[in-house]
């Protein structure tokens, strides 16, 4: 079979949303810090260990897929913001001085992911705690601080593989900020003031019914922040339950380009998820049991499975245009409507933020 990876990774997302959070909050996650963490992860699995993760990260591909389409979204990455867009991604792999890592299987995630290796007291967790959320801070701007809790490494923690991410895009059409003005947002849970960033230029946009959808470009344009607003006899349960991965593209393919008085809300948001229970709750169960399958990863008989699985991320969307930041820890142990040239989007909307067809970040604005 062909494997469709831009179909699958969306479907993903999607699925991740609607399984941490619930449709009348405001949520944000990184589904490319989460699934660049597992797909490392991924690769020094075996047997039924890395059939479940290949299944949730890119269903009915191969191993190989899975290595080859994560690797080359990490490898393709802008390192600066000359194109109006910054995008860092960065992976840390911690691992207790008392093990070591199998020649080959660091090699590869050295080469296909840019892991760099680095040995820790694990044990001496307010040290350890301090040196990894130094990287966190470092690699996110500073937009994620404390991420790692002293109290939170368990006592048999043998590694920590973290992966922390920084988007700094530029609208390619700014808001002027004197044109920003205060308004009613209908949110899921009542009217609420938020300010409006006002703009009339030329954005791609469509009328299904679905709802709404829009799509911004950032100065590179190969970066782009998408939003899809339900339709009015519509919500965003309704949405999320009905969009599918294969549905978001298709609507996002048939957007076109349309002079547009837009009225978008300004925000900022902030998210955490525990990602073992939302990895179980989309089938995965082995990975975190004495039966889990890491023999690729360290050299030793003894057995590692994966014990927590931590995930933040933030956004923050203004007149000059997006910042947004996230990042993942996995720890292991042993063992058709009306065309409407004026768009205010003041009802609850689904958004994210794309690198070609892949989901960077996904959220809602509840």
């Amino acid at each position: 079979m062909v494997c469709s990876a831009a179909v699958l990774s969306s479907s993903l997302a999607l699925s991740l949303l609607r399984h941490s959070s619930s449709p009348s909050q405001s949520f944000v996650l990184s589904p490319f810090s989460l699934n660049s963490a597992l797909s490392i992860v991924h690769d020094g699995a075996n047997g039924n260990t890395q059939k479940e993760l290949t299944n949730l990260l890119l269903n009915g591909c191969t191993p190989a897929d899975v290595t080859n389409h994560y690797s080359s979204l990490t490898l393709s990455l802008p390192s600066n913001n000359d194109t109006g867009v910054s995008f860092k991604s960065a992976n840390r792999f911690y691992v207790d001085n008392s093990i070591s890592l199998k020649n080959e299987y660091q090699k590869h995630v050295e080469e296909k992911y840019k892991v760099k290796v680095q040995g820790l007291k694990l044990g001496n967790k307010v040290d350890a705690a301090k040196e990894m959320n130094t990287f966190v801070d470092e690699a996110t701007n500073g937009m994620i601080r404390d991420f790692i809790k002293a109290n939170g490494i368990s006592d048999e923690a043998k590694s920590i593989l973290i992966n922390a991410i920084h988007f700094l895009g530029t609208w390619k059409n700014s808001f002027d900020k004197k044109k920003t003005t205060k308004g009613n947002f209908h949110g899921a849970k009542g009217d609420k003031e938020v300010e409006f960033m006002n703009n009339n230029a030329h954005f791609n946009i469509s009328h299904t019914e679905i709802g709404v959808t829009l799509v911004l470009p950032y100065e590179n344009e190969v970066f782009r922040f998408f939003l899809v607003m339900p339709a009015e006899e519509r919500n965003l349960e309704n949405l999320r339950s009905e969009l599918t991965g294969e549905k978001l593209q298709s609507i996002l393919k048939n957007t076109h380009s349309r002079k547009v008085e837009l009225s978008l809300p300004k925000f900022s948001l902030s998210s955490d998820l525990d990602g073992v229970k939302v990895l179980q709750k989309l089938g995965v169960n082995n990975i975190f049991d004495n039966t889990a399958d890491f023999t690729k990863v360290r050299i030793s008989d003894t057995p590692l499975k994966v014990s927590k699985i931590q995930h933040k991320a933030v956004v923050e969307v203004d007149e000059k245009g997006t910042v947004a930041a996230a990042a993942t820890s996995i720890e292991m142990v042993f063992k058709s409507a009306v065309i409407n040239n004026k768009v205010i989007i003041n009802r609850p909307f689904l958004f994210g933020i794309l690198n070609k067809d892949d989901i960077l970040f996904i959220g809602q604005f509840a």
